[in-house]
């Protein structure tokens, strides 16, 4: 299995381990200097453990991130369950 996708099921099954929906996702940054690509963020849904209504999985990842470059959001690929 890709390793990425494993990682968004590993953030699927802690949102689940919270009472919460089981979607996991993760922001995956492919460059030059990381041509396999690397992590860059990482969540899972947490509307029912939050009380939200947008912090779905992907929303979760691109919060975790971090503010980047808007070059490495272009070079990067979400992974979601």
């Amino acid at each position: 299995m890709d390793e990425f996708l494993q990682a968004a099921i590993d953030e699927a099954e802690a949102g689940l381990a919270e009472g919460g929906i089981p979607i996991g996702s993760v922001l995956v940054h492919f460059s030059s200097e990381h041509p396999q690509g690397r992590i860059v963020g990482r969540g899972h849904n947490r509307r029912i453990q939050r009380g939200s209504p947008t912090l779905h999985g992907e929303m979760d990842a691109l919060e975790n991130a971090g503010r980047l470059p808007a070059k490495v959001y272009a070079e990067s690929v979400i992974y979601t369950t």
